[in-house]
């Protein structure tokens, strides 16, 4: 069984969150940082909590809903791409290769009758 290290899933958390906390800033611009949104008001803009936007869907009028739902996807979509980052990075199989997989030695060539 192939266990994930520690720094690779804290890693992997970390990279999650600064995704939807840009989300959540992205969200934010779009609409230029209304005060019902709350977050913490820095001069004209605002710093939100990450995925303080879901909270943001009943504030949006009717037409502007959709932006939630695609953020939430943008989100998900991270989410499945780091998943799937962190699985190819794992190490395979490393048993033994026959046949073209892998480098013949001396005693491989001798064998085959090549010499």
């Amino acid at each position: 069984m192939i266990r994930l290290s520690a720094l690779t899933v804290l890693g992997g958390i970390a990279v999650w969150l600064l995704t939807v906390q840009a989300v959540t800033e992205l969200v934010g611009w779009l609409f230029a940082w209304p005060a019902v949104c709350g977050g913490l008001r820095i001069g004209g803009i605002a710093l939100y909590w990450p995925g303080q936007f879901l909270t943001w869907r009943s504030l949006l009028a009717p037409s502007h809903r959709w932006i939630v739902s695609v953020a939430l996807a943008a989100c998900l979509a991270g989410a499945l791409a780091l998943v799937v980052r962190i699985g190819l990075a794992l190490p395979g199989d490393c048993g033994p290769r026959f046949g073209a997989g892998r480098w013949a030695g001396d005693a491989d060539v001798r064998r085959s009758g090549l010499l």
